[in-house]
Order: structure tokens, then sequence, then C-alpha cells
């Protein structure tokens, strides 16, 4: 491009511009080559500090665990951040980089200074410990990501609450035994999968209802409450009510030594 032909205002405006492609590269070498994880287990283990460097994605993460821990090194474990589960293919440290630039904002102040300090980072990442992995079998499989994804729903969800297998299994047969259809007891043709999964998929939306009527029904719980209360104090005081229009008025007279008049006889003989 012809600068010379360029007016005053436009070499300015020209000015003004190149700069910006050199900050660009300065928040680009600025960025951390390294981040040190602190990871914490859902099952009580102690917490564990992990390196990872650019490049290395969730499933790296979780060799590193593995190598680090012998008792971890077959068993399924899930990497959560902020209440997400991460998949192994994800890249790690790309990730948490998009994550700081959105909660971040650059100070205006530093940015007129020579340069920033890559600061190394420390990020906390939960870890579940799950079962162990059958023999042969590795974590890495298709239909092991598939069962780590898919959420728990019905009463599989209160396995995050430390109940176990059995327990899950007796709640599922005391609600469906009390429920005006009995799923359980439905025995659908083994070939008609469509028709199975949609028995099974009925079920667990009966289940996950009953659970979220338990987080979100206190206040008609509670307004159910106060209708009955207010019922049983308005039957209570009601028949009482009469007894204070039918007591005897009194004239307001009263004489010079404050003594109250006394009534005098409303009969009245006519000759």
């Amino acid at each position: 491009m012809n600068i010379n032909g360029l007016s005053e205002k436009a070499k300015g405006k020209q000015r003004a511009v190149e700069p910006a492609t050199d900050e660009a590269t300065q928040d680009a070498n600025s960025l951390p080559t390294r981040r040190s994880l602190t990871i914490r287990f859902t099952d009580g283990k102690p917490d564990l500090q992990v390196v990872v460097e650019v490049g290395d994605s969730v499933g790296d993460v979780k060799r590193k665990i593995r190598g680090e821990r012998d008792d971890l090194s077959r068993r399924r474990l899930r990497i959560i951040h902020l209440g997400r589960i991460l998949s192994d293919a994800q890249n790690l440290s790309e990730y948490l980089s998009k994550r700081d630039k959105r909660i971040t904002s650059p100070d205006p102040a530093d940015a007129k200074g020579k340069g920033k300090e890559v600061v190394e980072q420390v990020t906390w990442l939960h870890c579940s410990v799950g079962a162990e992995l059958a023999e042969g079998e590795e974590e890495g499989d298709g239909t092991s990501q598939r069962s780590q994804i898919k959420p728990l729903r019905g009463f599989d969800r209160l396995a995050a609450a430390g109940f176990s297998e059995e327990d899950i299994a007796n709640f599922r047969r005391t609600f469906h035994n009390q429920s005006t259809g009995d799923y359980l007891d439905t025995d659908p043709p083994e070939d008609d999968e469509e028709l199975m999964k949609l028995v099974e998929e009925h079920a667990r939306a009966l289940e996950e209802r009953w659970i979220d009527s338990l987080d979100g029904g206190n206040s008609s719980i509670s307004s159910n409450s106060n209708t009955i209360l207010q019922g049983v104090l308005l039957g209570f005081f009601f028949p009482l009510l009469p007894f204070f229009f039918i007591r005897e008025t009194r004239p307001a007279i009263f004489w010079e030594d404050g003594t109250v008049q006394e009534r005098t006889s409303s009969n009245v003989i006519f000759s």
C-alpha cells in the first residue's frame, strides 16, 4: 500500500491501528504454557496436584491420576468442572483458558506496561470415582464414554447422595407398587425394544416428577396447611360470634355521684 499518497489524517489512523496487532501478539504469548490442577475426589480421598501442559486432554489427566494413585488404576473416573462433565477428547488447557478469558477482563493499566508476566494458575477440578472397569475394558471405549456422559435419571440420582443399589431398588419397588400403574410388573415383549424403552422412559419420568415435587412442593404444602389452620380457627370462633350481639345494652346516663342509672322497667300500662 502506498503510504506517501495518504493524507496526514489517514496516516494517523494507520498508526493507531498498527499497535493493536502487537498487543494481540503479546496476549497470545502471555497465555500460560502449563497449569497446576488440584484434583478433589468425591469419595473423600486426599487431594492430588497434577500439572497439565498445552495440548493435554481430559484423558491425559485421567492417566496422570491413575499413575499417581494405584488404587484408581482400574476405576472409572469422571472429571467435573463447575458442574460440567468433561469428555476425554476435550483439550483441557484450551477449555480452561477460554473460561478464564470470559470470566476475567484485562486491566487497561497493565496494558501500558512492557509485558505481562505469565503466572501459573491453580484450578480446582472434581473427580468422581466410579465402579471398577470390567476385564479387558478400556474407559475410552464408546460404551464407557456414553455411560459416563448419560445423566442419571429417576431414583438413580440417589446414588450421588450415598444410597446403595439395593436401597434404590427398594425405593423404586415401593414407589411403583403404590402408583396407579405398576410398571415394574409390566412385562413387554422382549422382541419389542421400542415398547420396552417407552415403558422404561415413562417409569423414569414418574420418578423424576416425584423427586422434583419434593424440591418445589414446599410452598404448596405450606399454603395447604395455612388454609387448613384458617378453617379450623374459623370453625371454632364462628359459633361464639352471636354472643357479642345479644348482650344487654345500658344507657349512657350517670348521676352526679358517678353512679350509673339503673335500667327502668320497660313495661307500659295502658288504662
